[in-house]
């Protein structure tokens, strides 16, 4: 019985001893996970970036093919960095570096920011300097007359494609350096010239159509011109002269008095107010936020609604389709080109944006 008693003993000593190591090795697991959770999240803390912030520049004196592209972040809290450049070249991994293109045209600059927030910008490379005038000038005569035709020549440096436009129609009326043209209506025609497929710097001049001159079927000859009357018929009779009946009418006519001289009034043409390109992708991003409507543009497009907008290189909307298509939607503008007429009214928006879906931006 005692040693019945006491194996029991044994039995339960020993059970409350391995319950007690068991215990005490569940707490140090438990407190390493809690550890490690804890350092995990230091971590993610000290990289955590705010990705609708990011503060990084795409910079160059002329955007050119062989020329040097600054670029640099300024993001805070950002840590690593991974520049694509858009031409298949290798990835960088500097926060401040240059690259240069070999070809022209548009190429997306992609930079992930600490492993996982990704921005874009769309930059256009040129073959042909920017650098090189300002406005192209057009060279043609002032005034003009229907049907007859008319030569213009354009002075631009380093220019290499040729877009006339000249005023009858809303399309490309000639390529080429020295076109000539037939005018068919009279009016004031302006006359729009863009080299190298710079629409920022679009030339424009305004010119006058006259109506045809038409001529005599045949030359009068007044020399073989026969009189109903000979000439003697008006001429005074020879005598004394006489006081003209009219010096003492005048006399007794009353004098009308003055008025005051009006001056002609000058009216400026009035233009449209300037936006910039990076103001009008701020306004857009506030439609598609519902801050913003159309016609918070109405000053900016004289009043037309109804001008062309390609978005994302495939769907040509008028723009106030355009602004109830993304109202409403959290958008992100890459790039963003206008152009406008004389009067500074915009004319035409071409536009990239993407839209977040499920988490991720992609293009509509």
């Amino acid at each position: 019985m005692f040693l019945y008693i006491f194996v029991n003993s044994q039995k339960s000593t020993m059970k409350k001893n391995s319950i007690n190591l068991m215990d005490y090795r569940v707490l140090i697991s438990l407190g390493i996970l809690l550890l490690l959770s804890l350092l995990f999240l230091l971590y993610q803390f000290t990289r955590h970036v705010d990705c609708e912030n990011a503060n990084f520049i795409v910079h160059s004196d002329d955007y050119m093919i062989n020329n040097v592209v600054e670029y640099d972040d300024n993001t805070p809290g950002a840590k690593s960095w991974e520049w694509d450049f858009g031409d298949s070249t290798a990835i960088d991994i500097r926060q401040r570096t240059i690259h240069t293109y070999k070809k022209p045209g548009e190429y997306l600059i992609k930079l992930k920011i600490n492993g996982n927030c990704v921005h874009e910008k769309m930059v256009t490379i040129s073959s042909i300097s920017q650098q090189l005038g300002y406005l192209p000038t057009i060279v043609s005569p002032n005034v003009v007359k229907v049907g007859e035709s008319v030569s213009f020549t354009a002075i631009k440096e380093g220019g290499e494609s040729w877009e006339w436009s000249f005023g009858e129609t809303t399309k490309t009326d000639a390529l080429g350096k020295s076109p000539s043209y037939i005018f068919k209506s009279v009016g004031d025609k302006k006359i729009t010239l863009i080299v190298n497929g710079d629409v920022e710097h679009t030339a424009v001049k305004t010119i006058y159509v006259a109506p045809k001159t038409i001529n005599a079927r045949q030359k009068i000859d007044i020399q073989s011109y026969e009189f109903e009357r000979p000439h003697t018929a008006f001429s005074l009779p020879m005598g004394t002269a006489q006081k003209d009946p009219l010096v003492d009418m005048m006399q007794h006519i009353p004098v009308s008095p003055k008025s005051a001289s009006k001056k002609d009034s000058v009216f400026a043409e009035k233009k449209a107010p300037e936006i910039s390109n990076e103001q009008l992708k701020i306004l857009l991003q506030q439609v598609a936020a519902e801050v913003k409507t159309k016609d918070d543009f109405k000053d900016y497009l004289c009043g037309k609604y109804d001008i062309p907008v390609v978005s994302n290189d495939k769907k040509l909307i008028p723009f106030d389709q355009f602004c109830q298509f993304i109202a409403g939607k959290k958008i992100k503008i890459t790039a963003i080109r206008t152009s406008k007429d004389s009067k500074n009214c915009i004319q035409n928006i071409t536009v990239q944006y993407k839209v977040k879906k499920f988490m991720i931006w992609v293009k509509e």
